[in-house]
């Protein structure tokens, strides 16, 4: 009658081998899941190239305003209409559709939300010259802080 065979053991290098391919698969994993997550709405992507010179597009709608092509009010809504094709460039997301509120809200530390806000109030302004060059500067200002 045969005995009880003691259990075969395995090379060093078998359970090394595994715990390593373990550890592979895993850090796969992670780098496909990081790769594939949506960029923080509240910073903008590296890896996305910037497609306009958006304070180009700003000194140009500055410029046909004090050539009087355009009034304050239509300076801003253009500017606005602008800031929502720079915001959904940098965030890879359609902000144009969304409310300022929604936009504050979903981005608090860029200052696009504010600055959709004033460009709500343009017909009250005293001086239109005045409220023209402030809001044309504050956009530059939220442009250079992405």
């Amino acid at each position: 009658m045969p005995g009880i065979e003691p259990p075969v053991t395995y090379a060093w290098w078998v359970p090394a081998l595994g715990a390593l391919l373990l550890v592979l698969a895993l850090a796969w994993l992670l780098w496909l899941l990081q790769r594939t997550r949506p960029a923080r709405p509240d910073r903008p992507d590296p890896r996305r190239a910037v497609r306009r010179d958006w304070g180009g597009a700003v000194a140009e709608l500055h410029g046909r305003f004090l050539r009087g092509e355009l009034d304050l009010r239509a300076l801003h809504l253009a500017l606005a209409g602008l800031m929502r094709d720079f915001g959904s460039d940098h965030t890879g997301r359609d902000l144009r559709p969304m409310t300022r509120a929604e936009i504050a809200e979903e981005l608090p530390k860029s200052g696009l939300g504010e600055l959709l806000g004033r460009y709500e109030q343009p017909s009250f302004a005293r001086d239109p010259q005045v409220e023209a060059q402030e809001s044309v500067d504050r956009t530059l200002e939220v442009i250079s802080r992405w």
